[in-house]
């Protein structure tokens, strides 16, 4: 027992071989500290496989809606993978589309779940909202995939757990739409004269001559290849082409190579380009044209978007663009029928930078009309008790600008150009006064001018003045859809707060509170007879007024209280990974 006692207590207090009994007694933790990190490793490329095929997955399943169960699981078979595709009808496997139990499930490499749905690519959209699942028609496809990890070294003494990853993609789209009006019934006079204050020349083009501008397409992305071949830039992008300084002589000599012009057309852009002579009027595309992504191809490489613009579009837009926001007069006398005279001023506000009335976009793209504030001043002589009498009608006409966004592209499938588009409009609204107001004040787009009863007979013996006014007030977006025969077609559709302009100004005539004044006695409300006589010459004006704003307003492409718009074209292209 003495000898056993003394054995213990060397060994109590010999310290030889410590390290290495430690290490014997740590050996498993170590290794089961090296085994987790080695299949934490392990799992973490599994993760990222996984998630690398779900966004494979989910292209190849948004690239062809119609058929995207089959080709996911051919995609993944191609990958090493057989995985089952859950879809609404059951699982797709190799062997065709069927129903399984649990314990079939377990003998698949992957589960797929196949989710369709459409994708809205809005900036304005929260993030996570813009895939909505189960929504037709399909052009999005979500697929979320799950996998048991592979485990070498835990798996004695831990399950394994599932990985799993999302992917979703939607089919690339892309629409070319415009805003604006060239609907009209022109007159010569009016626009002759505004056009041609605006590029600083005198112009006397006839009727026939704008009616076969307005006919004439121009398809503006083969207009830009020309001009860019025409400036030596064929080796930049669109959007260096448009925003090149260039004349307006150079954009009518370019112009006048369009494929397909009439006679009359060509004659009429001689006629504009005489006019100017030596006058380098000058501007920049890129303040009528928005190309969107497309601005960024080669020139050359407009992947044959149908971009599309009547002459007439191209030359009153590029006129407003040259004139840089100066303020125009215009004396329109004896051109306009029933008016003894006629002077209208123009202001034009600058339009949202990048948001031109044509534009090539994604969802969420805008265009918009000019904003546009007019003084027009007519004189009309008198009929029935003050006939032989002038009267002079000072109008003032202020419009917002009338608004189109790009608002869905719904891919339908088996073709690139088989979509619908949805835009959403807001047309402009509008404020039309009868009475003064101060022209020298109202370019100035910060501020509201103040109109003023304004005096419409100042005769020796009567007085009369008047003031009124009508509001078009705003109101709430519209949906447009165009499908595919109305894109093919050039449809265009409209929106409007009021049926027509007339019964715009027809409405302001006739709400216009007159007062009179004879032989210099204050007799409060116009009696009978002469309130009579001004009503009836006011409401005279009805028409020649309507045709004067009607036309001018159509040079600047915007009507009161409408808009029109037109898709030229969309692209539903190879699909890519949204989310």
């Amino acid at each position: 027992m003495r000898t056993f006692r003394v054995w213990l207590g060397c060994f109590a207090v010999d310290a030889a071989g410590n390290i290495a009994i430690t290490a014997a007694l740590c050996a498993p933790l170590i290794l089961y500290t090296l085994g987790l990190g080695i299949d934490y490793g392990m799992m973490t490329l599994q993760q990222r496989r996984l998630q690398e095929l779900s966004d494979l997955g989910a292209i190849v399943a948004a690239s062809d809606i119609n058929h995207a169960a089959e080709n996911l699981v051919i995609n993944f078979s191609q990958n090493g993978l057989n995985v089952a595709v859950r879809t609404a009808n059951g699982y797709a496997t190799k062997q065709g589309t069927r129903q399984l139990s649990e314990a079939d499930l377990k003998t698949f490499d992957a589960i797929a779940n196949l989710v369709p749905g459409t994708y809205l690519a809005d900036p304005s959209t929260a993030f996570g909202s813009r895939f909505s699942p189960g929504t037709q028609p399909y052009d999005a496809a979500r697929v979320d995939l799950s996998q048991k990890a592979e485990l070498t070294f835990a798996a004695a003494f831990a399950a394994a757990p599932t990985l799993s990853a999302t992917g979703t993609a939607s089919a690339a789209k892309l629409a070319a739409f415009s805003v604006g009006s060239r609907l009209a019934s022109l007159n010569d006079g009016v626009l002759n004269g505004l056009l041609g204050s605006l590029l600083g020349t005198t112009l006397s083009l006839k009727v026939a001559d704008y009616t076969a501008l307005a006919a004439a397409n121009v398809e503006l992305l083969s207009f830009l290849d020309t001009l860019a071949t025409d400036l030596n830039l064929t080796a930049g992008s669109y959007d260096d082409v448009l925003a090149t300084e260039i004349t307006y002589p150079r954009l009518l000599t370019t112009l006048k190579k369009t494929n397909g012009l009439t006679p009359t057309v060509t004659k009429a852009l001689d006629a504009v380009q005489k006019a100017l002579g030596t006058t380098q009027v000058k501007l920049k595309l890129e303040d009528l044209l928005n190309l969107g992504s497309t601005g960024e191809r080669v020139v050359g490489s407009g992947s044959h978007l149908s971009v599309d613009a009547s002459m007439m579009d191209i030359l009153s837009a590029a006129a407003i663009a040259a004139n840089q926001k100066k303020q125009v007069a215009v004396n329109l006398n004896a051109t306009v029928p029933s008016l003894a005279a006629a002077k209208l001023t123009l202001a034009i506000g600058e339009p949202p930078k990048e948001m031109a009335s044509n534009a090539v976009g994604t969802t969420g793209a805008v265009v918009r009309t000019a904003q546009v504030r007019l003084a027009i001043e007519v004189n009309v002589l008198g009929i029935s008790s003050i006939a032989g009498i002038k009267l002079r009608v000072p109008l003032y006409v202020e419009i917002a600008y009338a608004e189109a966004k790009l608002a869905s592209i719904s891919c339908l499938g088996g073709g690139a150009r088989n979509a619908n588009v949805g835009i959403d409009v807001v047309p402009g609204v509008a404020e039309l006064d009868l009475g003064d107001v101060d022209t020298s004040a109202f370019a100035n787009f910060g501020s509201k001018p103040r109109v003023t009863r304004a005096k419409i007979i100042d005769a020796t013996l009567l007085d009369v003045s008047a003031l009124a006014q009508v509001n078009i007030t705003n109101q709430t977006k519209t949906r447009l859809t165009f499908q595919p025969k109305d894109i093919a077609a050039g449809t265009i559709k409209n929106v409007s707060t009021k049926d027509t302009l007339t019964s715009t100004v027809a409405s302001l005539l006739a709400n216009t509170d007159i007062q009179v004044t004879v032989l210099g006695l204050g007799i409060g409300l116009p009696k009978a007879v002469i309130q009579g006589a001004v009503a009836d010459t006011l409401t005279g004006l009805t028409k020649p007024l309507d045709e004067l704003l009607f036309n001018t307003l159509t040079l600047l492409g915007i009507k009161i209280g409408e808009a029109d718009v037109r898709v030229t074209d969309v692209r539903c292209q190879q699909s890519v990974l949204v989310q």
